[in-house]
């Protein structure tokens, strides 16, 4: 998110590198770390999980567990970002919380790889737990540039790249390579030397980040070993949490009621009509982002056992992860100079329009794979690879036309003081989605290639008619954004 700076003095010192401030160059070395970590082992976290821990099971029973595992997984490390927010308004300050994070996710890493069940858990909760520290790096990404600065999107549009390179690399790496040849347990050790290389980046520009130069309220010496001392207790709960989905379920549910009334309870004290309209259109906005990435998620969960299972393909399963990232990759900088393109002709789309159309591409996608379960079947019961590739390249192109436009948006519409909860909120929308995507890829995991294929069909329809709605409702929703663009 592309935070307005309150005070130009924060502003790094130094000439900038390729047209961009030295210390974005610097975060987004550190972002490309986080990721690679991150995405190298959620690409076989869910086959993993299968073979590991639910292998007595029936095979369909076993999918489903992995799957309501894996989205509980997504769900709790998203809703994190919640407390993770807070956290950094409030008690650690945004650049001491993002310190913090990127060392203590290297120990979740570290003791993912200990044998057992429950060891496993307790080392994902932690994780989780520790990841959600991180969510100031989105903020300090756009205190690097004034509010005015035009260069802002641009930096944005980098550091969504530099997520992407991470995650393209790191599913070769942690699941193909090391998970493939020496086991999946064995793919977290890439992982966590890679996080270590990010802290160590991070940790020898720390002070020179700029900040809001607001100060932290509750900011003291003892505000770190308290959080670390918190984040330990708390990953018991939240590791009883990841083994009862159910549970699970009804606590994200309940967060996002709770952020809402907190957004609703925001406006009503400010009593300021504009920021009341704001925060209505982010919520608009919040759910489309919830649909999408609920369609979309389906890619590391069920899509991840379709592509084991009925596709044929001259590569491992596992490579069809590192898709999405390539696609953005390529398509990232073209996307964002059509942006502007379209602008100077006066036929841009809005943000919302961008949501509904980034909504209507990821439901064309299931079109595709309907159509292939259905008509190019060959005589094994599997399908080729194409149909899946063009999966991911009509996600990824839906993607980059509503995530990263979210991103610089929500810096926007939220209240200035309320930034990293405001993201941290937007983030806790994907929460809400890899919870609704477990729930959906356990619908896959009964009735084999026939079972996919009515979800296929289930999420084409619905997928277009939201996307529908979205953008009928466009210019309805820009009013509300009163000059947000």
């Amino acid at each position: 998110m592309n935070t307005p700076l309150t005070k130009v003095q924060n502003l790094p010192p130094g000439s900038d590198i390729l047209g961009h401030p030295r210390m974005l160059w610097m975060l987004l070395a550190a972002t490309v770390g986080i990721n690679f970590a991150f995405y190298g082992f959620r690409a076989f976290l869910a086959p993993y999980v299968a073979e590991a821990f639910f292998a007595g099971l029936p095979q369909s029973e076993a999918l489903t567990q992995a799957n309501l595992l894996f989205a509980g997984f997504g769900a709790l490390l998203y809703a994190a970002t919640i407390v993770g927010g807070w956290v950094a308004d409030n008690v650690l300050g945004e650049v001491q919380a993002l310190r913090l994070s990127l060392w203590l996710t290297i120990v979740g890493l570290v003791c993912m790889a200990l044998p057992g069940r429950e060891a496993f858990l307790l080392a994902l909760a932690f994780y989780i737990l520790s990841a959600g520290l991180n969510i100031p790096l989105t903020v300090l990404v756009g205190r690097n540039y004034l509010k005015a600065d035009p260069r802002r999107d641009a930096g944005y549009t980098l550091f969504y790249m530099a997520i992407n390179l991470g995650s393209f690399v790191a599913p070769f790496v942690c699941a193909a390579w090391v998970g493939v040849h020496y086991g999946f347990r064995w793919g977290f050790i890439p992982a966590a030397v890679v996080a270590l290389a990010a802290a160590l980046i991070f940790e020898w520009k720390h002070r020179r980040v700029p900040t809001s130069g607001e100060p932290v309220r509750f900011q003291g010496r003892w505000s770190t070993p308290v959080v670390v001392l918190v984040t330990l207790l708390l990953s018991w709960p939240c590791m009883l949490l990841l083994a009862h989905p159910a549970v699970l379920t009804g606590v994200v549910y309940a967060l996002m009621a709770l952020l809402v009334l907190y957004f609703i309870l925001s406006s009503l004290r400010r009593g300021e009509r504009v920021q009341s309209h704001r925060y209505l259109a982010m919520l608009l906005l919040f759910i489309a982002l919830v649909l999408f990435w609920a369609w979309s998620l389906q890619s590391a969960s069920s899509l991840n056992f379709f592509a084991r299972d009925y596709v044929d393909a001259p590569f491992n399963f596992t490579w069809y992860q590192s898709a999405n990232p390539l696609y953005i990759l390529i398509f990232a900088i073209p996307i964002s100079i059509l942006w502007p393109w379209l602008e100077k002709r006066g036929i841009n789309p809005s943000t919302p329009r961008k949501f509904g159309i980034g909504l209507l591409l990821v439901a064309l996608s299931y079109g595709v794979l309907l159509c292939a379960t259905r008509f190019l079947v060959m005589g094994d019961g599997h399908i080729s690879w194409w149909p899946l590739m063009v999966w991911y390249l009509l996600s990824s192109l839906g993607e980059l036309a509503l995530s990263p436009i979210g991103y610089a948006m929500i810096g926007k519409l939220a209240a200035p003081n309320e930034a990293s909860l405001a993201m941290g909120g937007w983030f806790f929308g994907v929460s809400v989605a890899y919870d609704l995507s477990g729930q959906i890829a356990a619908m896959t995991t009964r009735g084999g290639l026939a079972g996919y294929s009515h979800v296929f069909e289930l999420l084409l329809w619905v997928g277009v008619g939201i996307a529908i709605v979205y953008l009928l409702a466009a210019s309805w929703i820009v009013k509300l954004m009163h000059g947000v663009r």
